[in-house]
């Protein structure tokens, strides 16, 4: 990629794109880097420079396999797709639950994480808990949240704070990483910022209209949480940090989602909102973000 022929702008960017990593194979020759936003240097306006100058055939392989992401887990192979792809959506949409099968694949995962074998197990027991329907979706958080950080959690979670506005705030922090999602904000921003009773009549719009929405959510909360290998999402974040990034996930999802039924009735824009939403939470550094930026997280499961 760096000796190809292309304009001196593509070139430039291909220069900060990339970074070497710890260990180099023939699989793993390179690391996508990313800028001061946490996006691909590629990026602009959501497209991607080198896709529209040179074609499909220059990609790197982690970009040609998207939505689709091979990850190997202690010596586990695990194949998951990213939440900020329209389809996967849709899929997760129709879909009854989310459950792992076990499938040969001859690909060899592009993504190493070493951890412990007790971390595996823990990321199972995550699952099973964001599964567990004998509780609501945000019960089966603060679930997992507790086992991550009690303390902090709790303390968090009974701040006298309005939720709607940690949420709002919160995402106005992002603003201007996504042009989708600066419309976004900006609709949520002149419906709620100064009439939080109307969030609360499109609130009741959205559940009458996706009355099993706790279970969409819960498909592609439990998605993302896989594609992330959640709680070890950044090993620049603390294990007890990472459990407001899930926190903020929730929260964001239902403002977001929420706000996209009230202005427009289709599936497909809302469907539209929620990839956008987890372009940023998937392909930026949401987490590490969250545990900075988010002092209440704990706050947006109560939206």
């Amino acid at each position: 990629m760096i000796t190809m022929d292309c304009s001196k702008s593509l070139n430039n960017r291909v220069q900060l794109s990339f970074e070497v990593p710890e260990n180099i194979s023939e699989d793993c020759y390179r690391y996508i880097s990313f800028n001061w936003l946490g996006n691909c240097h590629m990026l602009e306006k959501g497209l991607c420079l080198l896709h529209q100058e040179k074609g499909e055939e220059f990609l790197p392989k982690v970009c040609k396999l998207y939505p689709r992401s091979l990850k190997s887990i202690n010596g586990v192979n695990l194949a998951s797709c990213s939440s900020s792809c329209e389809k996967v959506i849709e899929l997760l949409f129709d879909k009854d639950s989310l459950t792992i099968q076990e499938i040969d694949l001859e690909d060899v995962p592009e993504i190493i994480y070493e951890v412990d074998y007790d971390d595996v197990l823990q990321i199972r027991q995550f699952q099973e808990l964001i599964k567990d329907r004998s509780t609501t979706l945000a019960q089966s958080i603060i679930d997992i949240c507790k086992i991550i950080n009690l303390n902090e959690f709790q303390k968090d979670y009974y701040e006298d704070i309005n939720p709607l506005m940690s949420c709002i705030n919160l995402l106005n922090k992002f603003y201007g990483s996504n042009y989708q999602l600066d419309e976004i904000i900006n609709n949520i921003n002149d419906r709620y910022l100064n009439n939080s009773n109307l969030f609360e009549k499109d609130k009741e719009l959205f559940e009458d209209k996706y009355p099993e929405w706790m279970y969409i959510f819960e498909r592609i909360i439990n998605n993302s949480m896989l594609y992330e290998n959640y709680p070890f999402v950044d090993k620049r974040i603390d294990k007890t940090d990472v459990y407001k990034g899930l926190c903020c996930t929730y929260g964001l999802l239902r403002l977001v989602c929420i706000n996209a039924c009230a202005i427009n009735d289709e599936r497909e824009y809302l469907i539209d909102c929620i990839a956008c939403l987890f372009h940023l939470i998937e392909h930026t550094a949401f987490y590490y973000n969250a545990s900075i930026l988010a002092n209440n997280a704990a706050i947006m499961l109560r939206v």
